[in-house]
């Protein structure tokens, strides 16, 4: 989703544990539950007698990178081959949204978040018209909808109205058919830091507008901060996350701040605590872009790491 670029040293202290369910088991008799940071946060719906928590993991940009070049059938295969639970991917449009959404349902695996672009510098069109069907076509599946806000520096003051305006509207499309829109916040885009981010969902003050946490954008814009305040201050408004194993201090993507969750050194397991902490009941993506070699291999590599994590 985009090229390498550099990123500051970070001065981050936190460093890997032995698994997410130790550390948020002590938590398991305080947890908030997520209802109480506002309704937004109603969903996905607590299912009956549900106690753990146990959240989805899908595929995120792992066909980037594939040396094997799968094609959607054949992804949506792998990732319910190995045990994953779903997959997220660009916002397809027309037929091809109609085709692919059969390949994953007969390969019974859910689409969690799809992104798509919005150019600030384009008002009058800021995207594509194909966007409001797409929309009203995934009523009733459990998906996100993430945007990326382009066409201006960095936290050019000239994007704030036009990206009000597109994320009002396209926070009523996805109130019509019970969807969510998220900002992706991520490098080298208007919106580059979760904190800017939040600070247009506030302007935008729409219930079914919020944003999303990223590692590996988070490490590369903001890494020298302690990302757990921003999450507990505003996890209403937390709608989707990402992760992947990372590097501390890295300057770029591939074998830094993006890897399978076997390698690097940030503590992703506080991270899921975290997440518990704050009620968050989304499903979470596993950030694959720009890792080499057989997306099979780096996939099957995560989901264990991953199992070890829960099993703890």
């Amino acid at each position: 989703m985009g090229e390498e670029k550099s990123v500051k040293e970070t001065a981050n202290p936190v460093k890997r544990t032995a698994g997410f369910g130790v550390i948020a088991a002590a938590l398991l008799g305080t947890l908030v539950p997520a209802a109480s940071f506002g309704a937004e946060t109603d969903w996905p719906p607590v299912q009956a007698g549900q106690t753990t928590w146990a959240p989805k993991l899908y595929g995120f940009c792992m066909d980037v990178a594939d040396s094997k070049h799968r094609s959607i059938p054949e992804q949506a295969r792998m990732l319910r081959e190995l045990g994953f639970d779903g997959a997220g991917y660009e916002l397809w449009l027309g037929e091809d949204l109609d085709k692919n959404l059969r390949a994953l349902d007969e390969a019974d695996l859910k689409v969690f978040l799809f992104w798509v672009v919005v150019h600030l510098d384009q008002e009058a069109r800021p995207y594509k018209p194909e966007v409001p069907e797409a929309i009203r076509k995934l009523k009733g599946r459990p998906v996100t909808i993430c945007v990326l806000l382009q066409g201006l520096p960095p936290g050019d003051p000239r994007g704030m109205d036009p990206a009000v305006k597109a994320l009002r509207q396209l926070g009523g499309l996805a109130a019509q058919s019970g969807l969510r829109i998220s900002i992706y916040h991520h490098t080298g885009d208007w919106a580059a830091s979760i904190l800017q981010a939040l600070d247009v969902v506030k302007k935008t003050g729409h219930p079914q507008v919020g944003v999303n946490f990223n590692l590996c954008h988070w490490l590369m814009v903001d890494g020298q901060k302690d990302y757990r305040p921003v999450l507990r201050e505003n996890a209403a408004k937390i709608f989707a996350v990402t992760l992947n194993g990372a590097k501390l201090g890295s300057k770029t993507w591939t074998n830094g701040l993006i890897q399978p969750l076997d390698l690097g050194d940030f503590d992703n397991p506080q991270l899921l605590s975290t997440l518990r902490e704050i009620g968050y009941r989304g499903p979470i993506g596993l950030m694959c872009y720009g890792i080499p070699g057989d997306a099979r291999d780096y996939l099957e590599r995560s989901l264990k790491v991953w199992k070890t994590w829960q099993a703890h």
